[in-house]
């Protein structure tokens, strides 16, 4: 049995955020069901790459629901909402505030009818607040936010990360949020609404940085690959490429000057404590770097393992997907789809043992499941689901 197994999540939706906290509960056993307006979920365009007509983007966050169109345009639209939503224990959303009002599908309105709904809505920056109404995409919000201004090299341009963090990390928090709300629910009987903002998770995600800047009032900086409270922490140039190293205390740091033949820089007072490393960064960063020069990549990763200091190689995606660990790990799945055959996807990272993660469903196809959603769910007949769909309610 999954640990969410009989939770009903109704899945309003679309781009990120909000289809990746939806996925993760349909991982861990809820239903799901993808509600999408005619035109679809905007992220089915973006591409390439496309797979059977999909989009890799849509791909990655939609798993483990089913999906159905519905015209919140239409009266009837609305009201098969309204019904879903009384057949549901969770309701996730994230259009701009006031929309769900508009639509007759706000929080106050369906408390009403169904008092034990957990009502979860992620936005740019929340319900409340002069800024309420801007909307909010993950890279205006890492620049906004402060996130950039710490990203990339000290002498270049502010970066964003990688991946959309913003939207990723907002996506957990609701999850989190949602686990805590239906834990409360089993003591007071009642569901809530939820307020989760990309704004503020980007604010919480900032950690020690931001802690170091209000205790100091020194604005932080960029050091590119380095870090700010550790050294050394950072990439360093092999005589064949780049490698990673984490040295996180001093007794780590010993063992690195004895591999590296200068035990005695361990000992020096401008090193022998993190602290003191981080106040003489340039000078002993400078040291090693020439000293990391003169042997492969391999090797060094070689003696750094063997020596316990973490390391690692800067690994491109198509060596991440073949180490052993992925394959150990399970973090590489195949699902079947319709349209693609087997459809690789980055596994769960929840590992549970007595209520482990499945992979129920693949990514819906557009409105694939809306008449099985409103005959097996709602009751609706065929006859009435056929006359919905003339009217141009349901797709």
């Amino acid at each position: 049995m999954q640990p969410l197994q009989g939770i009903r999540v109704l899945d309003l939706s679309r781009v990120l955020a909000g289809p990746y906290c939806t996925m993760v509960l349909g991982d861990l056993g809820a239903e799901v069901i993808k509600v999408e307006p005619p035109e679809g979920d905007e992220t089915r365009g973006w591409g390439p790459p496309f797979t059977g007509g999909e989009s890799a983007y849509y791909l990655c966050v939609n798993r483990n629901k089913r999906g159905m169109v519905v015209n919140l345009k239409t009266d009837e639209g609305k009201n098969i909402l309204r019904e879903l939503a009384m057949q549901s224990d969770v309701l996730v959303e994230n259009f701009r505030p006031g929309t769900m009002e508009k639509f007759g599908l706000d929080f106050e309105t369906l408390h009403e009818l169904n008092p034990r709904l957990v009502y979860c809505s992620i936005t740019g920056f929340g319900q409340t607040g002069s800024m309420k109404n801007k909307p909010g995409y993950d890279f205006m919000i890492q620049a906004l936010g402060g996130l950039m201004s710490i990203t990339g090299e000290p002498d270049g341009e502010p970066m964003k990360t990688g991946v959309a963090v913003v939207d990723l990390f907002a996506g957990q928090n609701a999850i989190i949020a949602i686990l805590a709300a239906l834990q409360a629910r089993t003591l007071t009987g009642q569901g809530q609404q939820l307020d989760i903002s990309l704004f503020d998770s980007q604010l919480g995600w900032l950690a020690n940085v931001a802690s170091n800047f209000l205790v100091s009032g020194n604005l932080p900086k960029r050091y590119g690959n380095a870090h700010p409270n550790i050294v050394p922490y950072q990439s360093f140039q092999a005589n064949d490429g780049w490698f990673a190293i984490a040295v996180g205390n001093d007794r780590q740091f010993a063992r690195l000057c004895e591999l590296l033949g200068k035990p005695d820089l361990a000992l020096d007072e401008k090193f022998e404590t993190n602290s003191a490393r981080v106040q003489n960064r340039e000078e002993l960063i400078a040291l090693l770097t020439e000293i990391f020069k003169s042997n492969s990549i391999s090797d060094w990763l070689k003696k750094l393992d063997e020596a316990e200091i973490p390391c690692g190689p800067i690994n491109t995606f198509e060596q991440v997907f073949s180490m052993p660990q992925v394959r150990e790990r399970e973090m590489l799945v195949q699902v079947d789809h319709p349209t693609i055959g087997s459809l690789p996807m980055v596994g769960s990272p929840l590992k549970m043992s007595g209520s482990p993660v499945e992979y129920r469903l693949p990514p819906p196809l557009m409105g694939e499941h809306t008449e099985m959603v409103l005959t097996e769910v709602l009751g609706f007949s065929r006859e009435r689901v056929t006359e919905l769909r003339k009217q141009g309610c349901i797709k």
